[in-house]
């Protein structure tokens, strides 16, 4: 028999989602949530409800929900337009303050 109540690893598992992931969605109410005492518990069915309601089916979106990725746009060979945010610029230089000598070295060398 299932488990009524789900605990957050057991829905990151059905998710195939981090353990974080799930405590951060759940932190705003992004999934359904009981709470018992400090435990936090997502019922099975509901978490069931929830993947219908989030799946967009091919059918609801030919009737004018858009494209799945509509903020996202091709910048690649478009003359003026912004970098890619997926490309990286000139690499930094480290912010390191000054090496000390290891502890390590000085013994050593004193030996």
């Amino acid at each position: 028999m299932e488990p009524l109540l789900l605990k957050a690893g057991e829905v990151a598992e059905l998710l195939g989602l981090g353990r974080s992931k799930v405590f951060a969605m759940l932190a705003v109410g992004e999934l359904p949530v009981i709470r018992i005492g400090r435990s936090v518990r997502v019922p099975h069915a509901a978490l069931e409800g929830w993947i219908a309601e989030q799946t967009q089916h091919a059918g609801s979106r030919s009737r004018g929900a858009g494209p799945l990725f509509a903020e996202v746009e091709d910048r690649d060979g478009v003359p003026d337009a912004a970098p890619s945010p997926l490309k990286r610029g000139a690499p930094r230089e480290p912010i390191v303050g000054p090496r000390r000598a290891s502890r390590h070295a000085s013994s050593r060398a004193s030996s």
